[in-house]
């Protein structure tokens, strides 16, 4: 997952339309936002995650409000929360987060330590796109590096630190791997499909 820093601030993830309408009819738009706008980003947001838990989830819409939080686009009710397609990747990433990946992503964007004493659970099942694998904070890859593209997958949180002879931290290894190893914000990338990542556009 990848974060830019500007304000209003887009977050790491991103969407095709078109393959959650379901519900989308009870989507109240964002206070001044247009509600087509609105329910384009909704319908990007649900496509992250299970119909079962998108449908009731709440829709944040990725960029943060002169108050410092984030702009609701729908409110939920069943403890999920999805976020839509961030601009600016050059891949789809979405994604729907439990309760303590909702906290992690509050405290990256505050750089600050994210509080892991739960296992977390988040779904982006139309895949990513992240800057590096190595710097939680990159919002450009290093020059040479290219965008790691990854597959649809399951993010996965746990209270102790990863074992790195257990996990692969190579993107495409074929299998889970670890994401910013060794930092607060580390995690496991588990593909739910074939690829663990792909080769993305090079950075200029």
């Amino acid at each position: 997952m990848r974060q830019k820093h500007t304000r209003p601030l887009f977050l790491v993830a991103v969407l095709g339309l078109g393959l959650v309408i379901a519900g989308l009819s009870r989507a109240a738009p964002a206070a001044g936002q247009d509600d087509g706008d609105a329910r384009i980003k909704i319908a990007s947001a649900m496509s992250a995650g299970p119909t079962a838990i998108a449908r009731d989830a709440t829709i944040l819409d990725g960029m943060l409000d002169d108050t410092g939080n984030f702009v609701v686009l729908r409110e939920g009710t069943n403890g999920w929360t999805c976020l839509p397609d961030a601009p600016g990747t050059p891949h789809l990433d979405p994604m729907c987060l439990d309760q303590t990946w909702l906290g992690w992503l509050h405290a990256i964007v505050a750089h600050k330590t994210p509080d892991k004493r739960s296992l977390g659970l988040a779904y982006m099942l139309q895949g990513g796109s992240d800057a590096s694998n190595t710097d939680p904070f990159a919002t450009e890859p290093a020059a040479g590096d290219q965008w790691i593209a990854s597959s649809p997958h399951v993010m996965l949180l746990q209270p102790d630190p990863l074992d790195q002879s257990v996990f692969s931290t190579d993107p495409d290894a074929g299998g889970p791997w670890i994401m910013w190893a060794g930092t607060p914000y580390e995690h496991i990338m588990m593909p739910v499909a074939e690829g663990g990542s792909v080769s993305a556009t090079p950075a200029p």
